[in-house]
């Protein structure tokens, strides 16, 4: 029956390709992905460069996670927040705000707060070594948009508009569920 299914899909590709075409298009997907865990080293080896005269902070770097830094940064640029206004604006699964914002609570760098009279909503407010550790990862997040400034430049607006365009389709695709 899948082998059907695997015929049916075929007919209404639009394309077909080379099939050398598609492995070296798959082999640089593999890639790009060791690339980004990659990078996630380097910008931690970054932050912890940056504050080696603050003890405290390096430890609590050494903790966090990239998704860490991520919640952090979204409660810093919204002051105060809950797990949806988070989930909804960042796009981060509500499951794991609440597994996150538990541990940046732990670590101090958040406090948890709830409304008078609503115990059930959590709201997140950075206390002030998270605001210390906000402002490193933002200082971080400059360098990156620098840095991606000069790659784009070597681009056209036009190739920009395909990458773009490109990447919101494969992002909004799995390779796994391809029945959907």
């Amino acid at each position: 029956m899948s082998s059907n299914k695997n015929k049916a899909a075929l007919l209404i590709m639009k394309h077909t390709h080379d099939e050398q075409l598609l492995q070296d298009v798959f082999e640089a997907f593999r890639q790009f992905a060791i690339k980004i865990q990659q990078e996630d080293d380097d910008e931690a080896a970054w932050l912890l460069s940056q504050c080696s005269d603050d003890a405290e902070v390096r430890t609590i770097l050494k903790e966090m996670t990239p998704m860490m830094l991520h919640v952090l940064d979204g409660i810093g640029k919204l002051g105060a927040a809950n797990g949806s206004m988070l989930s909804s604006r960042f796009g981060f699964p509500k499951g794991t705000v609440s597994k996150v914002t538990k541990r940046l609570a732990a670590l101090g760098l958040i406090a948890i707060e709830t409304l008078p009279g609503n115990k059930k909503e959590l709201h997140f407010r950075i206390t002030q070594i998270g605001e210390t550790i906000y402002r490193l990862h933002e200082r971080l997040d400059e360098r990156i948009k620098l840095g991606a400034v000069r790659f784009s430049a070597d681009y056209s607006p036009e190739q920009l508009i395909f990458v773009r365009d490109f990447m919101h389709k494969l992002n909004a695709s799995s390779f796994v569920r391809i029945d959907e």
